[in-house]
């Protein structure tokens, strides 16, 4: 497998693999290195680690997984002798050193951060910051060219929160690495971020206007379209559900 990285800053790289275009990270230290998700197959990761030792030119010591979803995960099984970082949560594998809120490494001159701010697209996401560089490898918390996905496990009334944790954190002149396409800026975070949120407050004035999910997707305007909007309601309708919000019709005027 030929791989391309593109430099997002001098010790920070990204490159995309298929099939589904997932983003894959490359942080060096003076020391060691360390990898952003793994690929899809096992023998993605394993290529994926030769071609980051070679950019990298120290040893590639750790993986972290930005969360529990196969596209990011299953090359794991191809690294070998590799430190892998996780949260908690994590299902689909297993990491040597998982972890519920926080967690940092030293690369070497380069400090790496692990947070954890909740429940968002799935149950296991993590943030990873890294100081100096100004740049933050968000996972699927972000989406670039597509609308973001969530899972069963997923929250997204609280996602908006999550987002808030992290942009808290950053400024300006951050970079978002997000999980699938080009890299991005503060502001486009701030945005999918407002969509997010929209979505699921929109959902509930609806619901409260006895509106159905059938219907929903045509009763108002959404910053998304077809299934992947439809999947985003059924997640919004579940969950208002579960906290005993569902509609209900609403009886009709009458003028005496």
């Amino acid at each position: 497998m030929s791989l391309s990285w593109t430099p997002v800053t001098e010790r920070v790289y990204v490159t995309a693999v298929e099939p589904h275009r997932v983003n894959v990270g490359m942080i060096a230290g003076e020391a060691a290195a360390l990898l952003v998700d793994t690929g899809n197959i096992p023998e993605q990761g394993a290529d994926l680690l030769v071609s980051a030792r070679e950019l990298a030119g120290v040893p590639v010591t750790h993986v972290a997984l930005t969360h529990d979803h196969f596209d990011h995960t299953d090359g794991l099984a191809g690294m070998r002798a590799v430190v892998s970082i996780g949260h908690e949560n994590l299902t689909r594998v297993a990491p040597s050193e998982p972890f519920s809120m926080a967690r940092a490494i030293d690369l070497g001159g380069q400090r790496v951060e692990f947070l954890h701010f909740g429940k968002a697209h799935s149950a296991s996401d993590i943030a990873i910051f890294v100081p100096g560089e100004n740049v933050v490898f968000m996972g699927d918390l972000l989406e670039e060219g597509a609308t973001p996905q969530i899972d069963e496990a997923g929250c997204l009334a609280n996602w908006p929160m999550v987002l808030d944790g992290v942009l808290g954190a950053s400024n300006e002149k951050t970079r978002f690495v997000p999980g699938h396409g080009a890299v991005v800026d503060r502001e486009f975070a701030f945005i999918q971020r407002a969509e997010l949120a929209l979505v699921y407050g929109q959902a509930e004035s609806l619901i409260r206007q006895g509106i159905s999910l059938p219907d929903a997707a045509n009763a108002a305007e959404w910053p998304w379209a077809g299934d992947d909007l439809e999947r985003l309601l059924a997640k919004a309708y579940a969950e208002h559900a579960a906290k005993g919000l569902v509609p209900r019709p609403q009886l009709p005027i009458v003028s005496l």
